[in-house]
């Protein structure tokens, strides 16, 4: 039984039943319309985040378990470094070994930090400028897009990412046979304010 016969039956037993809305016949063949993505003036695009989650290997409460990088601060500074969280993340492996759960190469000049709250792991670029915070989450795909989105656009600006856009804004690609979910978002808005332990020129005080 081919497609094509498929296809016409559905629709001749659509029409048959006496169907009245042919919106429900045309969606077969044409493509699911998204809302568009909405952007910002340049001007207000001071911060960056660069974010990439990995499937871990255990589910929590709050859906799949995923590993957390994520490279933010003023705009200048992460450009700088935009190549080197890239190829960090090139390096990632994610395993079941309870020993060493996850591992990568450090680009070079980095270095590792301290043990930090809520962290695995601290990964420092040459003269402290910026951090690769590495960390554990639950929840889904949209919930960890969405508050990274926030912490850089603000609250008043959360519906400026959907579930119907979600995926206008992931970039999806396959990491030492793991798929990679990243991001990349930059707004008006410090998303390291109020996260004491970051430390470098926008956060002198350290912190969270």
């Amino acid at each position: 039984m081919t497609a094509r016969f498929v296809r016409c039956a559905l629709l001749v037993t659509l029409f048959t039943a006496g169907c009245s809305k042919p919106d429900a016949v045309r969606v077969l063949d044409e493509p699911v319309t998204r809302p568009p993505v909405k952007d910002m003036p340049p001007e207000q695009k001071q911060f960056r985040t660069l974010a990439a989650l990995i499937p871990g290997d255990s589910v929590g409460d709050g859906g799949p378990n995923w590993w957390v990088f994520k490279l933010s601060g003023p705009s200048a500074v992460i450009g700088r470094f935009e190549a080197d969280f890239n190829t960090f993340l090139d390096s990632v492996k994610a395993s079941s070994d309870p020993e060493q759960p996850v591992s990568w190469t450090l680009p070079t000049g980095w270095t590792k930090g301290g043990e930090r709250q809520m962290r695995f792991a601290t990964l420092i670029a040459p003269e402290g400028a910026c951090e690769i915070a590495v960390s554990r989450a639950g929840g889904t795909v949209f919930a960890n897009v969405q508050r990274w989105y926030i912490q850089l656009c603000g609250k008043e600006r959360e519906n400026d990412v959907t579930p119907a856009n979600l995926y206008d804004r992931v970039r999806k690609r396959m990491v030492n046979g793991r798929f990679l979910l990243q991001v990349d978002f930059a707004g008006p808005k410090d998303p390291n304010a109020g996260t004491p332990n970051m430390a470098g020129p926008h956060n002198p005080h350290g912190g969270k």
